[in-house]
C-alpha cells in the first residue's frame, strides 16, 4: 500500500500549494513528476506507454512523456478550447455578453415576489452558460445588471449574490472544457454526451437547487433579519451600447453544433474549431455592418487571438500539467491498489463513483478551480470503470458536477471573490448561502445517476 500513500500525500501537498496561492499548472507537474520518479526508483512500472520506445536514458522518459502530452493536447483538445476562449473573449470585446444579459434580465424587472425572482433569477443564470461559459465572467456581469433588480426587489444582498455565484454550479453546455475532455474520455461526440447524458441530470439538479435557494436563503435572511421588505423595484441603469440583437451572436456556436449534431441532419460531420471559426466569421461580418470601419473591426480580431493566447498559457497548459498528475498517479500503481483493495472490501461501482465524487468536490473546494480537480481525475476512471465493469459515464458524471459544485462552494474560487466583492460581502458568508443548496444538488444528482445508469 506504499504507492497508496505516496499518491495520496502527493495529492495532499498539491491541494495545499495550490490553496496557498502556488501555480496550478507547475504544482501539478511537479507532482506527476515525483510520482513518475518514485515508480522508477521502486521499480514498480514503466514510465511511457507501451506503444512509446524508450529515450534510452530513463531519466529523461518522463520529459519524454510531457512532450507526447504537449503534442497531442494542444493539437486537438487543446485547439478547441483555445478558439472557444478566443470566441467568448471576442464577444466579451463587441459587448454581445453584456447584451445577453441585458435582454434575459429584461423580464426580471416585472416581477413582483422577491423569492419568485430568486428563483427565476437562478434559472436565467443557469441558463445563460449556453453563451457566456466563464464562471467569474458571468458572475461579473450579473453583478453589474441583475443583482441591482434583485436589490431593488428587496432581496439582501447575501441571497442575491449567493444565487449569482451558483450560476455556472451545474454545467450542461457542450462547448464546455470538462464536457469536451469528458466525452473524449468514453470516446462520444460532445453534442451525444450531453444531450443524453449530462444534461438530463443536470437540468432536473438544476430545479432541485433552484427550490433549494428559495428555503435557503430565506432562512439565512429570516436568522439576519434581511427578510425582504416592500420596496419599489429600481431598474437597473442599462449602459450597454451593443444592440439587443448582438444576444443572439454568442449562442451561435451552440445553434450550429447541435444542430448540424446527427441529432438533426446526417451526412454533416462539423468540428468544433470548424464552427467556431465560421460563427467568428459571422461575427466579423455583423460588426463590419454596424461600424463600417475595417481598421476598427481588424483591430478587434486581436481580441480574439488574445483569447487564444491566454487560453493557452491557461487551460491547456493545466490540461496538459493534469495529465501528467493524473499519469503519475496511474504509472506508481496507486490505481491498481485501490480497485484491488474495493474488490477485496466489495465495494460495488457506484460506490467507488461516489467516493470519486466526493474527493472532486473536495478538491474543487480546497483548490477554487472547476477545470482543475476534474481533469487531473477524468483520464483515470475509463480504466478503473473498465476493470470494474462499471459504466464509466456514469463515473464521470458525478465528478463532473462536484467540481462546479465545489467551485461556487469555495472562498478561493474567482467567482466567489468576485462576487463577495460587489456585494461587499466576506467570501465566507456567499459560501455559506452557496453551499447548502448545491450540497442538496450534489446528493440529488449523485442519485440520479445511480438510479438511472447502474
Amino acid at each position: 500500500m506504499i504507492q497508496v500513500f505516496l499518491a495520496l500525500l502527493i495529492t495532499v501537498m498539491v491541494a495545499r500549494l495550490i490553496l496557498k496561492g502556488y501555480r496550478a499548472e507547475l504544482v501539478l507537474f511537479v507532482a506527476g513528476f515525483t510520482l513518475m520518479v518514485a515508480t522508477q526508483l521502486l521499480g514498480v512500472g514503466s514510465i511511457l506507454p507501451k506503444n512509446v520506445a524508450s529515450t534510452g536514458l530513463e531519466a529523461l522518459d518522463s520529459f519524454e512523456f510531457m512532450r507526447i502530452l504537449f503534442s497531442s493536447r494542444a493539437a486537438e483538445l487543446g485547439l478547441m478550447i483555445m478558439a472557444l476562449m478566443g470566441f467568448a473573449q471576442y464577444m466579451d470585446h463587441i459587448g454581445a455578453n453584456a447584451a445577453v444579459v441585458r435582454v434575459v434580465t429584461r423580464p426580471l424587472q416585472r416581477m413582483s415576489s422577491p423569492y419568485i425572482l430568486l428563483f427565476f433569477s437562478y434559472l436565467f443564470a443557469s441558463g445563460l452558460q449556453l453563451a457566456i461559459g466563464s464562471a467569474t465572467g458571468l458572475a461579473v456581469l450579473l453583478m453589474g445588471t441583475m443583482f441591482p433588480i434583485m436589490l431593488g426587489l428587496g432581496l439582501s444582498a447575501a441571497s442575491a449574490a449567493g444565487v449569482i455565484a451558483t450560476s455556472l454550479a451545474i454545467a450542461y453546455t457542450p462547448t464546455a472544457i470538462d464536457a469536451i475532455r469528458g466525452s473524449q474520455a468514453v470516446n462520444m461526440d460532445v453534442v451525444e454526451y450531453v444531450v443524453y447524458y449530462q444534461g438530463p441530470a443536470a437540468l432536473a439538479t438544476v430545479l432541485v437547487v433552484g427550490i433549494a435557494h428559495i428555503f435557503w436563503q430565506r432562512h439565512c435572511d429570516k436568522k439576519a433579519n434581511t427578510l425582504p421588505s416592500k420596496a419599489t423595484m429600481t431598474s437597473a441603469s442599462d449602459t450597454g451600447s451593443a444592440p439587443g440583437y448582438y444576444a443572439l451572436l454568442p449562442m451561435l456556436p451552440i445553434i450550429f453544433a447541435v444542430g448540424t449534431s446527427s441529432l438533426f441532419v446526417e451526412g454533416i460531420k462539423l468540428h468544433i474549431v470548424t464552427i467556431v471559426l465560421f460563427c467568428m466569421a459571422i461575427c466579423l461580418l455583423v460588426e463590419m455592418a454596424r461600424k463600417r470601419d475595417f481598421k476598427q473591426v481588424c483591430d478587434g480580431f486581436n481580441q480574439f487571438l488574445s483569447g487564444m493566447g491566454v487560453a493557452f498559457t491557461t487551460v491547456v497548459c493545466l490540461l496538459v500539467a493534469a495529465g501528467v498528475f493524473a499519469h503519475g498517479i496511474k504509472t506508481i500503481g496507486a490505481i491498481e491498489q485501490l480497485i484491488a483493495f474495493s474488490e477485496h472490501v466489495g465495494l460495488p461501482p457506484f460506490a467507488m463513483a461516489v467516493v470519486f465524487a466526493v474527493v472532486t468536490l473536495a478538491a474543487a473546494i480546497i483548490m477554487g478551480s472547476g477545470n482543475a480537480p476534474f481533469l487531473a481525475f477524468v483520464e483515470l476512471i475509463p480504466q478503473i470503470a473498465a476493470s470494474m465493469g462499471a459504466n464509466a459515464i456514469a463515473m464521470i458524471l458525478p465528478m463532473q458536477q462536484a467540481s462546479h459544485m465545489g467551485r461556487a462552494m469555495s472562498p478561493v474560487s474567482g467567482v466567489v471573490i468576485a462576487v463577495a466583492s460587489g456585494a461587499k460581502l466576506a467570501p465566507f458568508e456567499v459560501v455559506k448561502r452557496t453551499s447548502v443548496p448545491l450540497l442538496i444538488g450534489f446528493v440529488f444528482h449523485t442519485l440520479v445517476i445511480g438510479l438511472f445508469f447502474y
